[in-house]
């Protein structure tokens, strides 16, 4: 188990492991210290195929049964966050910005993981209630990630449990799952909540082998510990050389990015030190849209990740055009944004490329966090032909897409990210300028959370929204860098989180196929024998009818996301309603569907 230590062992309640968390994971620590920040809920509308005959599946015994049984196969769910010591974690107050803050607590903190808090239903962790309707589960949803956090450093994980009361609605079941980022990212997320689904459609059937907590902890590790062979095979003082290079070459890379702008928002010197109001927004794609979109990024050798920031760089154009004509943005801002980048910065997973033998094992769905950072960036704003021709009236209040980028232009530009991320991705020193990012996160995080601890503590502090209305707005011209958003594109989520439940056998991420697969974490291999008297080819009794994420962002953040399930291509806008109006968010995201269309949803 590398880097875990058994460190206690109890005759009833079983034995104790810990281990220490790497930077990365220290960081998000700190940000779920800022209120919650990086917290995610997971929402999933779920109804029974076959009505009233399978209603024992929505019982809250199944329900606990399936919950307990995912939680030994994923020990970081039940795990609690501790100084190395077992006392509870304490910041430290650095004496100025220039201190070493070193992890940024008094003691190194660790991952304790229990036996018996895998083999129990802790205080809080799954919470059972009851809507009128679908629409307000929607809003439940949306609405748990404001005000005081519900996780902490004693629940990473909680499960939130909704029936509607119409009896006309009792095969409909809404499903939440709250995680600190801390343990998890985008895939493992999906993995744990896969693995949910199915344990929970199976019912009282036998369930597949668990495998030991200590093989289950040995996949667990920092992805730090993760490297490939090539790397592990260098001496120390080589490793050291190549950690200090990649760190110079990180922060050479992020000192280049200067300028750049983003969408109409109200940012403030406080803002950084203000928790985010998340806010969220999305536009689905139909099954024929979807297919014309893909296609076309087939044909012009683009991924969809390389055109969809170009569209919305585009999109963005449009926004600001219009309030520069109708006079909300003055012609020297006009000018200073027509000349600036487009800076954005999207998070990717490296599971692919860290070691081979934990990947086929089943990392590449393990329930760890995994998380590199990847910047691009693109040229001035997009206003071709009409950039001279400000004063004609268009119907809509600015340029047609024709005018600001034509679709040679957009293919050039597409190119430009596609180079950018062929460069970063083939880097002979990619590993370590993707870790030189961790200590960046400390450094941003720590002051924050010290400061927001210290201010949630005092009986007599402000409401921290109050500095809002005190601080004095910032031009676009006042800030150094702006990224104009993050954000990344999931693919097709069909692949790792599947809509109907159970899993057959001859799906490749059944805990019963015998076909080897990268990302069906937590069972063990070769598979279990299929139950006795079970149908291979039975239909599924659970099916998948919505799903929603909602994401705590920092503050000031725009995250632009897309993904595809079910033949249909979604996109959604997580952002800080404290800095950005729903309603300029909501534009700017129909602006990219617009030009999503008029670039790659047709024959051009």
């Amino acid at each position: 188990m590398p880097g875990w230590t058994l460190v206690d062992t109890h005759p009833t309640q079983g034995r104790t492991f810990q281990r220490p968390l790497d930077e990365t994971e220290i960081g998000f620590i700190l940000e779920g210290l800022f209120n919650g920040t990086t917290d995610s809920l997971h929402h999933y509308e779920l109804c029974l195929s076959n009505g009233s005959q399978d209603a024992p599946l929505f019982s809250e015994a199944n329900i606990v049964r399936a919950w307990l049984s995912t939680k030994r196969r994923f020990p970081l769910a039940g795990a609690t966050v501790l100084g190395v010591d077992g006392a509870p974690l304490q910041l430290t107050v650095p004496a100025d910005s220039t201190t070493d803050i070193g992890t940024g607590f008094k003691s190194e903190p660790h991952f304790v993981v229990r036996e018996h808090d895998l083999a129990v239903v802790r205080p809080r962790e799954i919470v059972f209630g009851s809507v009128a309707s679908a629409e307000e589960a929607r809003r439940q949803a949306a609405g748990m990630l404001h005000g005081p956090r519900q996780l902490s450093e004693e629940l990473l994980a909680q499960l939130y449990v909704f029936r509607e009361t119409d009896p006309e609605r009792a095969h409909v079941l809404h499903l939440m799952l709250l995680v600190a980022h801390c343990v998890t990212d985008g895939i493992a997320t999906r993995t744990f909540v896969r693995c949910l689904l199915d344990t929970f459609a199976r019912g009282d059937e036998p369930e597949p082998a668990q495998i030991p907590l200590e093989e289950r902890l040995a996949m667990a590790i920092p992805s730090t510990a993760l490297q490939p062979a090539h790397l592990c095979s260098l001496s120390q003082a080589t490793r050291r050389w190549r950690r200090a290079i990649g760190m110079v070459i990180f922060q050479s890379g992020m000192a280049k990015r200067q300028g750049g702008h983003t969408l109409p928002c109200h940012l403030t010197r406080s803002t950084p030190h203000v928790p985010a109001r998340p806010g969220g927004v999305s536009t689905t794609f139909t099954q024929t849209q979807t297919t014309a979109v893909l296609a076309n990024c087939r044909l012009h050798n683009l991924t969809f990740g390389n055109a969809y920031v170009t569209l919305a760089q585009v999109a963005m154009t449009r926004v600001l055009y219009r309030r520069y004509l109708r006079g909300e943005i003055s012609e020297e801002e006009w000018a200073y944004r027509k000349r600036q980048p487009y800076i954005n910065g999207g998070p990717f997973s490296p599971r692919r490329y860290l070691d081979k033998a934990w990947f086929e094992k089943g990392g590449g769905g393990e329930f760890i966090l995994t998380v590199g950072l990847f910047v691009y960036q693109l040229p001035f704003m997009t206003l071709g032909a009409a950039a001279e021709r400000h004063q004609r009236i268009w119907s809509d209040g600015a340029p047609p897409f024709s005018d600001l980028l034509t679709f040679d232009r957009f293919l050039h530009r597409a190119t430009l990210l596609k180079k950018q991320a062929t460069e970063h991705f083939s880097h002979p020193l990619f590993f370590e300028i993707m870790y030189a990012l961790s200590p960046m996160y400390l450094r941003y995080a720590q002051p924050r959370a010290v400061q927001w601890m210290q201010r949630t503590e005092t009986a007599t502090a402000r409401n921290p929204h109050e500095d809002l209305e005190e601080d004095k707005v910032l031009a676009v011209t006042d800030i150094p860098t702006i990224f104009a958003h993050g954000g990344s594109s999931l693919g097709n989520l069909d692949l790792i989180s599947p809509a109907e439940y159970p899993l057959p056998p001859t799906h490749p991420l059944s805990p019963y196929s015998s076909v080897p697969h990268p990302s069906r974490a937590g069972y063990v291999a070769p598979p279990s024998p299929l139950p006795s008297g079970s149908e291979a080819d039975k239909p599924p009794k659970i099916t998948v009818e919505d799903w929603r994420t909602h994401l705590y962002t920092r503050p000031a953040e725009l995250i632009l996301a897309a993904s595809t399930t079910r033949g249909q291509l979604k996109m959604y806008v997580h952002f800080d309603a404290n800095v950005f109006e729903e309603s300029v968010v909501t534009e700017w995201l129909d602006e990219v569907r617009d030009a999503m269309l008029w670039y790659l949803g047709r024959t051009q």
